[in-house]
């Protein structure tokens, strides 16, 4: 027989055996990817303001039929003790000034008494009308349940009224000052009870911290959300401040961006305690992420194999599925690939069988690109497709793929970031509303979750925060 015909005969010896050669690589095993990092802590700062004025229409309207009434009250009087019969009502507007962080209320009233002998002369009666203005301050505390808490102190001014008892005359001013503890306190601690419900804000410090789960839309093409994540809610020193009493809040959150048609679904968490404010600034920073899911991945580097196959000792390695898993150290690439001749139209002669590679994803930032590094067989396959398949052992392969492993995400990058500068110059939300200038962007850095590779960078600025009720 001729050297040519041996040669062909032996070819088509190897063919026929690479014809039967399929394989199957056992899947590795894998652990979990890593955690998603957690985005920079963050204060919103924001202001309760409650106008003096409106204070003083809260406390006259509380005011406006009675201030006390006292029914035989024991009292001391000159004629040792007595009883009283008192009612004091108010005679004009409340005053109120916020100043030096706390409430300066001048309030003017009336009082009509009626003060009885005490013993054997109890029928004896003495009445008298008189006017009075109560000038008092309050300052006030923030209990752990969000409740303010007054504490009221002052002094009362009475003019002279007498009360004649046949030749005995007394007045109203001494026996209201002989028996202070038992009608000026009433009458501060009825403001304090009067102020406390005047200032009851905790309705509206629950409605803050639930809102401020409310996702707040900040993109349109991809439709994305700025979601704050409210950690813990914060309270300064109750002040004053231009005529106003002012309740200094804010809320520590960990705010990023999430790219979804729909809003996420974020459920508010009870309200806490409050921790105490020490000091803020308008600092402000939150994380956006670019998400490219693994079958988004897979698919396009499935049209770059399709236009470019890779070769290896003669033959066009063809690429028929590909899907890209995630692991704790690196990513995996299940691929199913036949190994080809140039002349064998129908792939009667082709080698094909599922193998696994292993590659660790990287950002490229000067390139704004996702890539895979690093690719290789896993070692199963390594070894089953050295037994097998030699041509297609060995790196090479590993090698040409990476060309195909490369994702560009610039554009998607600056798209966002466009659209939420943008989108927080003009103030956002309703009832709680912020507007932000966003000054820089921070690089991306790179993860993979079990979704797909995540390239977040950070978005710094100053915000503006108003409560509107």
């Amino acid at each position: 027989m001729s050297g040519s015909l041996l040669g062909r005969a032996a070819l088509v010896g190897v063919l026929l055996l690479l014809a039967g050669c399929g394989f199957k690589a056992p899947e590795p095993a894998r652990t979990a990817p890593p955690q998603a990092p957690e985005p920079p802590l963050s204060m919103l700062t924001a202001t309760i303001r409650l106008p003096a004025a409106e204070l003083a229409q809260r406390i006259n309207a509380a005011t406006a039929d009675h201030l006390a009434r006292i029914q035989g009250q024991p009292v001391k009087c000159g004629f040792g003790r007595c009883r009283l019969n008192l009612e004091a009502v108010r005679t004009d507007s409340v005053e109120v000034r916020a100043h030096d962080d706390g409430l300066e209320i001048a309030l003017p009233f009336s009082v009509r008494a009626e003060l009885a002998l005490p013993g054997s002369f109890s029928f004896v009666h003495a009445k008298a009308n008189a006017r009075g203005l109560a000038l008092s301050r309050t300052t006030a505390s923030l209990g752990p349940d969000w409740r303010i808490r007054p504490d009221t102190h002052g002094t009362v001014q009475l003019e002279d009224s007498h009360l004649r008892i046949g030749p005995v005359v007394t007045n109203i001013r001494d026996v209201w000052n002989d028996n202070d503890e038992l009608l000026s306190k009433p009458l501060f601690r009825m403001l304090d009870k009067e102020i406390g419900r005047s200032l009851r804000e905790q309705d509206k410090i629950a409605l803050l911290w639930a809102k401020a789960f409310t996702p707040i839309k900040v993109g349109k093409k991809p439709v994305a959300w700025l979601v704050l994540a409210p950690q813990r809610l914060k309270v300064g020193r109750l002040a004053t401040e231009r005529g106003d009493f002012v309740i200094s809040l804010g809320v520590d959150a960990r705010p990023r961006v999430v790219v979804a048609d729909a809003p996420p679904q974020v459920a508010p968490a009870p309200l806490p305690p409050p921790a105490p404010l020490a000091g803020h600034d308008d600092r402000f920073a939150f994380v956006v992420p670019v998400l490219l899911p693994y079958d988004r991945a897979a698919a396009l580097t499935l049209d770059s194999l399709a236009k470019k196959p890779p070769r290896l000792a003669g033959m066009k390695v063809r690429f028929e599925k590909l899907a890209i898993l995630p692991s704790g150290r690196d990513v995996i690439l299940a691929a199913r690939f036949c190994a080809d001749q140039d002349w064998d139209v129908f792939h009667w002669f082709s080698a094909c069988g599922t193998g696994y590679l292993r590659g660790v994803p990287v950002f490229d930032a000067a390139s704004a690109t996702v890539r895979i590094a690093d690719v290789h067989y896993d070692i199963a396959t390594e070894d089953i497709l050295s037994g097998t398949v030699r041509p297609l052992a060995g790196p090479s392969l590993g090698h040409d793929l990476e060309q195909h492993l490369v994702f560009r995400v610039g554009k998607d990058i600056a798209k966002l970031e466009q659209q939420i500068t943008a989108a927080l110059a003009k103030p956002q939300g309703r009832d709680l509303s912020f507007a932000a200038q966003v000054t820089s962007f921070g690089p991306p850095s790179l993860t993979w979750t079990a979704d797909g590779f995540l390239a977040s960078f950070s978005a710094e600025g100053t915000v503006q925060t108003d409560i509107r009720f």
